[in-house]
């Protein structure tokens, strides 16, 4: 787009709240911002004078980066759309507002928190002092990856049962063996468990019920290995924790478990225990 395509955008923008015009400057400071926020490169073409993204095939590849530009693009929808903004609902994540900014800051500058924590389990509150690895966000939960006192390994605490938090004057170091993502790799659920094992998994699945599997997959190692006119065999390399079965439970008839052998007796278990409940 040349310059004058952009400041004609720019005045029909809905956050132009003052309707002033797109200068030079002010766009050499925002293409500035773009490249240090979301490293995002544009640049201007001399011979037309148009701009355009130099690395637009790398956009793609950063989670952190998509989620912020997905969160940008629907601010700027929903102030676009104030006059009917009663007719989109949206699900409420409590716990992104509260502490995910401090954590975050805690995590760039790679400072202790001093966090007061109530955990389910527990029927009272307990103080830590956590060396904060990562954030996770999971089924309308975020969730804090930190190392707690002399663990060997990190832990998880979720932000909705934080009391209160600050941060340290203690700085750390995360250890250069550990990454986020392989860490996660194979996790299905929030909960990282001692002696968790990735397995093979292969789901059975209606017609219908596949057409969402395919449109959103369970977990980023779906494959489809059979499909019919009547079911589709999806297969996962994942471990088969808590919140996964409780997925498949979801699912009702609409899914079955071929393998493993012991994940499918599991769930059997359950649903012969549900149906002894239900029908005496």
């Amino acid at each position: 787009m040349t310059l004058k395509q952009l400041q004609s955008h720019w005045l029909r923008s809905s956050v132009n709240d003052d309707y002033t015009e797109l200068a030079p400057r002010t766009l050499s400071n925002h293409i500035t911002s773009i490249l240090d926020i979301f490293g995002i490169e544009i640049l201007c073409n001399r011979s037309d004078n148009t701009y355009y993204i130099n690395n637009e095939d790398d956009i793609g590849g950063s989670e952190v980066r998509n989620w912020m530009l997905e969160a940008l693009s629907l601010n700027s929808l929903l102030n676009e759309s104030v006059g009917f903004k009663d007719r989109i609902i949206f699900g409420n994540v409590p716990s992104s507002r509260k502490y995910l900014t401090i954590i975050i800051e805690a995590i760039r500058e790679n400072k202790v928190i001093n966090v007061t924590y109530q955990s389910y389990r527990k029927p009272t509150s307990e103080e830590f002092v956590l060396k904060p690895y990562c954030l996770r966000e999971h089924k309308r939960r975020w969730y804090l990856y930190a190392h707690k006192d002399d663990d060997a390994e990190p832990h998880m605490f979720a932000l909705d049962r934080i009391q209160k938090i600050e941060i340290g004057e203690e700085s750390f170091k995360v250890p250069k063996d550990f990454n986020a993502h392989d860490y996660f790799s194979g996790i299905y659920g929030a909960r990282v468990y001692p002696g968790m094992k990735r397995e093979t998994v292969v789901l059975k699945v209606s017609n219908m019920q596949a057409k969402y599997f395919q449109s959103l997959p369970l977990h980023h190692s779906q494959e489809i290995i059979e499909e019919t006119n009547e079911y589709t065999i999806f297969q996962y390399y994942l471990t088969p924790d808590y919140d996964f079965k409780q997925d498949v439970l979801s699912f009702g008839v609409s899914v079955e478990v071929l393998e493993p052998e012991l994940l499918r007796n599991e769930i059997g278990e359950v649903i012969s225990e549900l149906n002894r409940r239900y029908n005496g």
